[in-house]
């Protein structure tokens, strides 16, 4: 029988101050400061390195690039799916990179962690605006409304809810950014509510000092601040059933007691104080064998 998983990550504090759409009130800080953390982000070629593996994954050509691990134990499914949601998530319980993508990815981390130190790593969705420092506060207070060097910025940052491990070791991990009028931040993730869109973005990547990570999306909700999906004390299985009652879209998946999940989180219109939720499964990265690269 499957062990019971307790997700410790809660409710952001920050991100219940209203659910409309921010307008920009400080464009030209906004810019200057994307632009000081410019020397921090991920280079063109490793962009372009991991979106052709992303884009290998879409169409189904995963095993050129990143082995598909066949032999999960424990595994748990969405039942009653639709017709339209009969995507089968890739089932890795990990994946591989080349070795020198995934030492540029950590090097460029560690960079960032030590000239920041509330810095978790790197969030990057191919094809998106979501290109970011992943910060973390001693609340989910600050970075609502502070830039990555914490100069106050209406904009505020891509955070990390501040009860989460910042090494992603939680079963959940929740993150909380803006829905900005001028694209920035996470408006991008209303974008994933189009089926189609979904399907030709279903993969982000998150790199920390340590750690790069896969992020395999396979869930669009429409929720409220104060949902279960916030909670995270309640085992994993009944968390997945709640995003799966809140998506409007959603693919199947597989999971066992080991695997870990992110949920991205920002404001938007639908209703009274909506949230829209980008969720997926963190896949751990591991050094491509030389025969893989070959």
């Amino acid at each position: 029988m499957k062990k019971t998983i307790i997700i410790v990550a809660a409710i952001s504090v920050a991100l219940l101050f209203g659910g409309t759409t921010l307008l920009v009130k400080d464009d030209v800080q906004q810019t200057r400061k994307n632009a000081e953390i410019k020397p921090y982000a991920l280079t063109q070629d490793v962009q372009e390195k991991l979106d052709e593996i992303a884009d290998a994954l879409t169409a189904e050509t995963v095993q050129e690039i990143v082995p598909k691990i066949t032999d999960l134990t424990e595994t748990t499914e969405f039942s009653e799916m639709t017709e339209q949601e009969n995507f089968t998530q890739t089932e890795d319980r990990s994946g591989t990179l080349p070795i020198e993508i995934l030492q540029q990815l950590r090097d460029a981390a560690s960079v960032l962690t030590e000239a920041y130190p509330d810095a978790v790593g790197w969030l990057y969705l191919p094809d998106t605006n979501i290109n970011y420092p992943l910060m973390q506060g001693e609340d989910n207070a600050f970075y609502f409304q502070h830039a990555y060097d914490g100069s106050s910025l209406s904009a505020g940052s891509v955070f990390l809810d501040y009860r989460c491990e910042p090494r992603l070791l939680n079963p959940i991990n929740v993150v909380y950014a803006h829905n900005m009028k001028n694209g920035s931040m996470f408006a991008g993730l209303l974008k994933f509510g189009d089926s189609a869109y979904f399907d030709s973005h279903r993969y982000g990547w998150l790199a920390t000092s340590d750690t790069v990570y896969r992020i395999d999306f396979f869930s669009l909700a429409k929720a409220n601040y104060h949902d279960p999906i916030y909670d995270g004390s309640q085992p994993i299985h009944d968390w997945i059933s709640q995003i799966q009652n809140l998506s409007v879209i959603c693919k199947e998946i597989s999971y066992d007691e080991y695997d870990r999940f992110i949920s991205l989180s920002t404001c938007s219109n639908e209703f009274a104080n909506a949230r829209t939720v980008l969720t997926g499964k963190l896949v751990e990265m591991k050094e491509a064998d030389m025969d893989e690269t070959s």
